[in-house]
């Protein structure tokens, strides 16, 4: 499996890595699109949620991917349009099959035997969705807890996600900026929380920018100078071969919708998507 440990020296181990073709993608928006067709930023992948209609708007001006909003461990696994994740999977560049690690209220209290109900529940679920999509490889991405989601602090001990994910056979999916509002929230060092993860497994990276809002940390924004450190680093990781190289690297700054519109502005996205794309090139 490709997301086995590997006893290969490191300097062969940097060589298969370069093999992968890692791309790099940013979330469809409509400001995106404008300076991708003035020519003012490149990108090789377009992010994309589960609807048709963003992702046929999208194809016009690049590969698309889709990023579902499968959630395990919320008791809604059942619920899911599988047609639609199948259609998805084998009509975009999708490369893998993204679930997000959450949990239900219910089990919101931090005890033994909630934790383990959780990591029953997650496994049951995963398992669901492997009978309905055979063969589809499966990643697992890390949300952020802080006090306004008190029923994601099991879901976000990295621990607990590392068993799962090696466990389950998993790719991880590390989105750095839950990680950081985690950590902070657990009260451990960002760099601390990351390590506890299994990064032999890493299939595909977030990084966006984060500010108060509402007096929480909040993602999705765009970066911030505080933010370039800890992205810097995570690059310096997978060029070391310290992380396994991710087939995609996301900036989910900007985007479409509700929840992602009023944060779109196209100065970030001039600016910022370019120096991203030669970070991770």
């Amino acid at each position: 499996m490709i997301w086995s440990r590997n006893s290969t020296p490191l300097v062969e181990q940097k060589q298969k890595l370069t093999l992968l073709d890692m791309k790099f993608a940013v979330n469809y928006s409509t400001p995106l699109k404008n300076l991708i067709e003035q020519g003012k930023v490149k990108v090789d992948l377009l992010k994309c949620p589960e609807w048709d209609g963003i992702v046929n708007a999208a194809r016009l001006y690049g590969q698309v991917y889709v990023h579902f909003e499968i959630s395990v461990g919320a008791n809604n696994i059942q619920k899911l349009n599988f047609a639609l994740i199948e259609r998805f999977l084998h009509t975009t560049s999708t490369p893998h099959l993204n679930i997000h690690l959450s949990n239900h209220p219910i089990l919101e209290e931090v005890t033994q035997e909630n934790r383990k109900a959780l990591f029953r529940n997650w496994k049951e679920d995963i398992a669901c969705l492997r009978s309905q999509l055979p063969g589809v490889k499966i990643i697992a991405e890390n949300l952020p807890w802080h006090e306004f989601l008190p029923q994601l602090k099991m879901a976000a001990d990295p621990e607990l996600i590392n068993d799962l994910i090696e466990e389950c056979d998993l790719g991880l999916l590390l989105d750095l900026s839950h990680a950081q509002i985690s950590a902070q929230a657990f009260g451990i060092d960002f760099k601390d929380y990351v390590s506890k993860l299994p990064l032999h497994r890493l299939a595909e990276l977030h990084i966006t920018g984060i500010r108060e809002y509402a007096n929480f940390p909040t993602d999705h924004f765009e970066l911030q100078p505080q933010d370039w450190p800890v992205i810097n680093w995570a690059s310096e990781q997978i060029k070391s071969g310290a992380w396994r190289e991710p087939e995609i690297v996301a900036f989910e700054y900007g985007g479409v919708g509700d929840v992602f519109c009023w944060r779109t502005e196209p100065l970030p996205l001039q600016e910022q998507v370019p120096l991203l794309y030669q970070i991770f090139s």
